[in-house]
């Protein structure tokens, strides 16, 4: 199934996407209250539709209570960004946190904001939690996921270089597009063979596979559940691979008037536009 959290005459409501349509659930039903007993797509295309025209996107999970995000996930991005550190694979993940009101939907703007100079992309596959846990293991960690979206982790650099930790760079608002859609695993395949990639302005800036992650999703799953309870909307973000602006020669970074995508393959495509402040 493909599922979207949309606006739709001034009320935010979820439903399942088909097509070019949107089968809109009842009114005060949300995707994060529905993801423990998901309706079957029969049961949801029983609800009316409605052009996806006549939508506006939210964030797939707007108001998810934990979201981990997963840095220096992939190998390539690792070398470009710490090459000291070339080739040494960590013993454990990089998870930093970010906030729900740093969140957006496809299609929306994202602002650059007045007060940072370095607005850099990171697109990435975000994972949402289904089934709550704690202690969970790798070999069942799956069993926990709803589904899967696409997220562009933008990054105030200036604000994350700041000091030891990452979280003023990664919680401005609109910084966190996410969606458009969160699709169920039973249509995307097994993950590690699809392809993401960031295009920004019609270039492709980052192309990579995901069985290049240096942490797969069952250990990113199994480690969070260790330091924290996972619940039902929770999102784990899972890392960006080479190729971010900052780091390319001069640098190319979001600028007002660009417009940057992040696209997997059988996910989706989440586009936005930057806007200065």
């Amino acid at each position: 199934m493909k599922l979207a959290t949309v606006t739709y005459q001034g009320a935010l409501r979820f439903g399942l996407v088909e097509g070019d349509s949107i089968h809109l659930a009842a009114p005060g039903l949300t995707l994060k209250g529905a993801l423990q007993g998901l309706p079957a797509a029969a049961d949801l295309r029983a609800f009316p539709s409605v052009p996806l025209a006549d939508v506006n996107f939210a964030p797939v999970i707007p108001d998810p209570d934990q979201i981990f995000c997963a840095g220096l996930n992939y190998q390539h991005h690792r070398d470009e960004t710490r090459p000291e550190h070339r080739k040494a694979y960590p013993k454990h993940p990089v998870i930093f946190m970010r906030f729900a009101t740093s969140l957006t939907g496809h299609g929306t703007p994202v602002i650059k904001p007045r007060n940072s100079d370095v607005v850099d992309y990171e697109g990435e596959l975000a994972v949402i939690i289904g089934k709550p846990g704690r202690y969970i293991s790798t070999e069942t960690a799956m069993d926990h996921v709803a589904g899967v979206t696409c997220f562009n982790d933008v990054s105030m650099r200036d604000w994350q270089m700041r000091a030891e930790q990452w979280g003023p760079g990664k919680n401005f608002p609109t910084s966190g597009p996410f969606g458009p859609y969160m699709v169920t695993l039973d249509e995307t395949g097994p993950l590690e063979e699809l392809e993401l990639r960031t295009i920004l302005d019609g270039k492709i800036m980052q192309q990579s596979k995901l069985d290049f992650l240096i942490f797969d999703i069952p250990t990113l799953i199994s480690y969070c559940s260790e330091f924290a309870e996972l619940r039902p909307g929770d999102v784990i973000v899972t890392g960006t691979p080479g190729g971010v602006g900052f780091m390319q020669k001069p640098p190319v970074l979001l600028e007002p008037g660009k417009t940057v995508i992040v696209e997997i393959d059988k996910v989706g495509r989440l586009e936005n536009k930057i806007v200065a402040e």
